[in-house]
Formats: C-alpha cells, sequence, structure tokens
C-alpha cells in the first residue's frame, strides 16, 4: 500500500472509529443505563434484603447465559469484521455457525437451570426462595445467550447504527417494564419482567440483523459451515473455555459474600457500588467493541504499520476515557449512593476500590485487542484468564469472611492489577514472535534476491 493510500485510509478509519462509537454510546447509554435505572427502582421497592436476593438471582442468570453463548458473540464479531469485504460467503457461513451453536446451547442452558434450579436455590445460595425466580430465569437465560451472537454479527458488521436504534428501544422498555414487576410482584415479579425485556431485546437486534445482512450483500447460512470448524478450534473453543472458568468464578466470589451472616444484605452494598463501577467502564467498553471491528477489518487489509497505529491511539483513549470517569463517579459517589437509598451510602469504601480496580480493568481491555485480533485466545486463557479469576477467588476465600464486601473489591482490584500484567507480557511476546519472523523474511527473500541476480 502506497503512502497516498495510507493517509487517504486515515481519515476513512478515524470517520468509522468516532461514527462508530457515538451510535455504540448511545446504544450502550439505553442499555446498560436502563438497567441502572431499573435498578435503583428496584432496590427502593424491595428494599436492602429483597434487592440483594434480586442481586444474586440476576448474577446467577448473567452467568449461565454468558456460559451458554460459547463465545459465538466475539467470535462472530471478529470473523465477520475480518470477511464481511473480502470474502462474504464465508461470512456467511461464520454467521450461520454461530447462530445454530448459539440456539442449541441456549436450549440446552435453560432446560438445564430449569433442572439445576431448587438445588441452586437451596445448596448453592442458601435460600430456598430463590428457586422460582432462577426457574423462571430461564427465559432470560435463553434469548440472552442468542442475543449474544446477535449484538456481536452486528459489531462485526460496524451496523451501529442499527445497535443504538434498537438499543434506545429496548432500553426504554426495560427501565419500565422491570421496576412495574417489582411493584406488582416482587422478586417474582421483577424477574418475570426481567425475562420479558429480553425476549424484546433479542427480537427486535434479529430484525436488525437480517437487515444489515441483505444491506452488505451476506447472506447467513448453514450449508456448508463445516468448512469453517477451525474457526471453532482455534477461536471459540479458547474462548468458551475460558468463560466457563471465569464466570463461575465470578459468581463463586459473590456467593462467598452472600454466604455470610447478614450476607444478602452486604451483597446490596456491593451490587449498588459496582453498578456505579460498570458505569465507569461503560464507554470504555463501547470504544473497545468499535475498535475491535475497525482493528480485525484493518488487519484483514494487510497494513500492519497502520493496524499498530489505530490499535496504540485505542489504548490510549480507553486509559484516558476510564481515568476521567472514575474521578467524575468518585467525586459523585456518596450521593449517587443514596440513589439506591439511604442505608447504601455505607458502600462508599467499596465503592473506591471498584473504582481503581476500573482504571486496570479499562487498560487491559484495551489491551487485550491485540492478543484478540491476533487470533491467540490459548495463550490468554492459560496466561490471562486462568491466573486473574484464580487469584480472585482465592483472594475473595479468605478476604470475605473477615473483611464482608471491602474484602470482596480488594480481590477483585488484584485480579485485574494481575491481569494488566499479564496482558502486557503476552504483548511483549507475540510482538517479539512477529519481530523475529519478520526478519526471517527479510533474509530469506534479501537471499532470493542475491541468487537471482548471481545464479552462479
Amino acid at each position: 500500500m502506497g503512502p497516498m493510500s495510507e493517509s487517504a485510509s486515515i481519515p476513512t478509519v478515524r470517520r468509522r472509529l468516532i461514527g462508530g462509537t457515538a451510535f455504540n454510546l448511545l446504544a450502550t447509554v439505553f442499555n446498560q443505563g436502563s438497567t441502572l435505572a431499573a435498578n435503583i427502582v428496584v432496590a427502593r421497592i424491595l428494599l436492602k434484603q429483597g434487592f440483594g436476593e434480586y442481586a444474586m438471582v440476576q448474577s446467577t442468570l448473567l452467568t449461565m447465559a454468558m456460559l451458554a453463548q460459547l463465545a459465538t458473540g466475539l467470535t462472530a464479531a471478529k470473523y465477520v469484521a475480518e470477511y464481511r469485504a473480502c470474502d462474504p460467503e464465508k461470512a456467511g457461513r461464520i454467521m450461520g455457525l454461530c447462530a445454530l451453536i448459539s440456539l442449541v446451547a441456549a436450549a440446552m442452558g435453560a432446560v438445564l437451570l430449569i433442572a439445576l434450579a431448587p438445588w441452586l436455590a437451596t445448596e448453592a445460595l442458601k435460600a430456598p426462595q430463590l428457586a422460582v425466580p432462577l426457574a423462571v430465569g430461564s427465559c432470560f437465560l435463553f434469548f440472552s445467550s442468542v442475543n449474544g451472537y446477535q449484538t456481536g454479527a452486528l459489531s462485526g458488521l460496524e451496523a451501529y447504527r442499527s445497535l443504538a436504534k434498537a438499543g434506545v428501544i429496548s432500553g426504554g422498555i426495560a427501565v419500565v417494564v422491570i421496576p412495574l414487576g417489582a411493584w406488582m410482584g416482587g422478586l417474582n415479579g421483577t424477574v418475570a419482567c426481567l425475562c420479558a425485556s429480553a425476549v424484546f431485546r433479542c427480537i427486535i437486534h434479529n430484525r436488525w440483523l437480517r437487515r444489515e445482512s441483505r444491506g452488505q450483500g451476506i447472506r447467513i447460512q448453514y450449508r456448508g459451515i463445516a468448512q469453517e470448524k477451525s474457526v471453532l478450534t482455534r477461536f471459540a473453543l479458547p474462548g468458551v473455555i475460558a468463560g466457563y472458568y471465569s464466570l463461575p468464578m465470578m459468581w463463586l466470589a459473590s456467593a462467598f459474600l452472600a454466604w455470610q451472616s447478614g450476607g444478602y444484605s452486604e451483597l446490596a452494598l456491593y451490587s449498588a457500588a459496582n453498578s456505579l463501577r460498570m458505569l465507569v467502564l461503560f464507554l470504555p467498553n463501547v470504544m473497545n467493541n468499535v475498535s475491535l471491528s475497525v482493528l480485525n477489518h484493518e488487519k484483514a487489509r494487510g497494513d500492519i504499520l497502520h493496524y499498530h497505529r489505530v490499535f496504540k491511539t485505542n489504548v490510549l483513549h480507553i486509559a484516558g476515557g476510564t481515568l476521567c470517569a472514575a474521578a467524575v463517579v468518585g467525586l459523585i459517589g456518596r450521593p449517587a449512593l443514596n440513589l439506591f437509598g439511604r442505608e447504601f451510602g455505607e458502600a462508599h469504601a467499596v465503592l473506591w476500590l471498584l473504582l481503581l480496580s476500573a482504571l486496570f480493568e479499562g487498560l487491559s481491555i484495551a489491551l487485550f485487542q491485540y492478543i484478540q485480533s491476533s487470533s491467540r485466545l490459548w495463550l490468554s486463557l492459560f496466561a490471562v484468564s486462568i491466573p486473574r479469576d484464580t487469584l480472585y477467588v482465592v483472594a475473595a476465600r479468605f478476604l470475605v469472611p473477615l473483611y464482608g464486601g471491602i474484602g470482596l473489591a480488594v480481590a477483585y482490584l488484584s485480579s485485574w492489577m494481575l491481569c494488566a500484567i499479564c496482558i502486557l507480557c503476552c504483548i511483549r511476546l507475540l510482538r517479539r514472535g512477529n519481530s523475529l519472523g519478520d526478519r526471517h523474511r527479510d533474509a530469506g527473500e534479501r537471499e532470493a534476491s542475491r541468487v537471482w541476480v548471481f545464479p552462479c
């Protein structure tokens, strides 16, 4: 690629990043903002004990929904972005493969949750009254799992305008319906309306996915999907294993807190502070989702120099955005916690620890793009995910009985500090390997040139 074409591509990529971030920001504001707003109202209706139970049910459902996705959303986002322009048929087969896997896995996960709900409530959560909400939540699990693939595919298509429209509509409905369920039916009503919002969100994303696929000349197809099995072994499988290790570890750490005396009240305080941590990370996550598609698309074009420039810019923007957001939320932390109820102000110390962890988490998700776009998820599984989550659950096991929610926040902070260090080490290892490969290729080309000019 010549200098003119490279310089011309920079404004184009910049426009895609800015435009995609703006639309994805709008979608995330309505999706995560509606969740935060609904949680605030639900906390005031159910009060501290009831909201703690709802937080545990919601955490369990989200964990199982992520497990049931089998990394199809991440896989679709990467490979659809990579092949949608250069090989639309391959992109269509990958979408068909991911869609089929997500449907089957979501159905199996929902049936499994219904069967395990009594045991989970009685033995794992020590709260038999949560069996019915968990069983009802199987509907949420199914539609959220399928929707994970759909949003990933839309990101791969860079269809952020469609994601924004869907987010505005579904988020607006969720913020009305979920509190209404809490007011009319308590915990069971809250979970039932949570399921209803998941159904609507899945339907509307499916509509936009079909429209965007047709618009870009991609036909979702199931014939020939066996050709794409390498996508599963190289990328999806290590992602699935990482999820099956990470998400239960996160759930178990929260369960350590729930098992303590007065644990559900402590968990309510921690969940309120954690909602504000998620608020800090929502802009970095928006930027990260957009840059994932753009980075993979640029890498497929073969412009490695430009790819590295986009990667470094993304890391700097996400790190700066996370720092600014953490500072703002820290300043308004106590009044923000009081929105959940007067007694939630006790979570102020937990909030500051989680805000500090958000700095390392934001940096980690930006740096992880290098490993992800290099399709080195097996490396990240053993060098990043397992060390991070093992430290989290081990630290929580010892700190939570002593310090409650503060102990869980310290464990979370420690795990993300380790994660950032591990990712940096992996990037250095990958770049060293790439540099060595480039030197060998250059030496081979020079040798071939020398032999061509002087055949004797």
